[in-house]
């Protein structure tokens, strides 16, 4: 619009307000866009700060100062170790050590154990203290019962499976076909592959943990042993600890492990029947009964005196020294091995005919055993 005067008139004077008022609106919006933006900076600077800060105190150089003990369980993770650690005030969160373990490019890992620790140090030097392995003594007592899982060589999953509330839970666990493939077990469940030992848990263990542990215990302790006594790429994993289960059955002392192992090996390369009561105890589920000649015609591919060869599988979970005697065998010719009078040690032969004259000492002594065994009883 035109005013008499040729200016150019934008808008009415009831538009003027309505300019004014988005002006004003205008200078709002920036100024608050400055403010926040103002805002975001302090915030990055300070957020900044925090991440320098917490970066110092996982990888700076500290002083040491007071010893604190502390137990790290066997199978501790980063998380529950960097708890252990900040329970006993030496970092200020569990993620320290997550971050220091994160951060380290050396492998370093942690040692389970007891450990006199120096207050005052980063989570850095703490990951290298562990890493380097314990340095005090392990005090199990102070680990309360329902913490502590101890398995004793030899036992089945059936018989591990009672040591839990949930026996049916524990067998599951341990057929678990997901479990079995990431390890390569052909067999339906995991016989054999769970590693006995004492182990120790931050709160009372479920079968399944239970077993996840057992079974990452065994995969680290079969290849130490691997790495000590290496065998052919192609051989036979499942044989080995089969042959282990049952050195772990029939041997009592771990000098005649290697010499069972032999006696194993050597039957079966000539084609020899086992002839092995501890596979017809698996079988028929008959341990601590005398065998009798009748188990011996079982119907079972575990009766090793029907049948040639090793069992389909382990019969028990083998301990280290099984694995090591079923690894490094003795270099033996024995075939043959019968139990002396004193339920512990055995006779190894290598013909049938001093084998026999074994069995028949053995049977001698176990005569004049009971027969003074009967005298003492009817005296008494």
């Amino acid at each position: 619009m035109s005013s008499e005067h040729g200016e150019v008139i934008f808008g009415t004077d009831e538009e003027k307000p309505k300019r004014s008022r988005a002006g004003c609106c205008l200078r709002v919006l920036i100024r608050t866009a400055l403010a926040l933006l103002a805002i975001a900076a302090l915030a990055a600077a300070g957020v900044g700060v925090l991440g320098y800060l917490a970066y110092d105190r996982i990888t700076g150089t500290g002083a040491p100062g007071e010893k604190v003990h502390v137990e790290i369980p066997e199978g501790a993770t980063g998380r529950s170790a960097g708890q252990i650690l900040s329970s006993a005030g030496l970092i200020e969160h569990e993620f320290m050590l997550r971050g220091a373990m994160h951060l380290d490019k050396t492998g370093k890992t942690i040692k389970h154990g007891a450990y006199e620790l120096p207050k005052g140090l980063s989570a850095m030097q703490y990951l290298e203290l562990l890493d380097k392995g314990p340095n005090a003594v392990f005090d199990a007592g102070g680990i309360p019962p329902e913490r502590r899982l101890t398995v004793p060589e030899g036992l089945s999953i059936n018989q591990m499976a009672a040591l839990f509330d949930d026996p049916e839970a524990f067998k599951e666990a341990a057929a678990d076909p997901g479990l079995r493939t990431r390890m390569g077990v052909r067999a339906a469940t995991l016989e054999g592959f769970l590693m006995p030992d004492t182990y120790y848990f931050d709160q009372k263990p479920t079968p399944r943990e239970a077993v996840e542990r057992m079974a990452s215990q065994f995969e680290r302790e079969f290849a130490e042993l691997l790495a000590l006594y290496p065998l052919p790429a192609d051989y036979d994993r499942d044989a080995v600890v089969a042959v282990a289960s049952l050195v772990e059955e029939e041997a009592k002392v771990d000098e005649e492990r290697p010499l069972v192992a032999a006696v194993i090996y050597n039957r079966l390369k000539k084609g020899i029947p086992l002839g092995m009561d501890s596979t017809l105890q698996f079988s028929l589920n008959k341990y601590g009964q005398r065998m009798l000649d009748a188990d011996k015609e079982v119907d079972s591919p575990y009766n090793t005196y029907k049948n040639a060869g090793l069992p389909p599988g382990p019969i028990c979970s083998p301990g280290l020294a099984a694995l090591r005697a079923a690894l490094d065998p003795a270099r033996e010719n024995y075939l043959y091995f019968v139990s002396n009078a004193d339920g512990r040690t055995h006779t190894f032969s290598k013909t049938l005919e001093e084998h026999n004259r074994a069995v028949s000492r053995f049977r001698k002594e176990i005569r004049v055993q009971r027969r003074q065994l009967k005298q003492d009883t009817d005296g008494n």
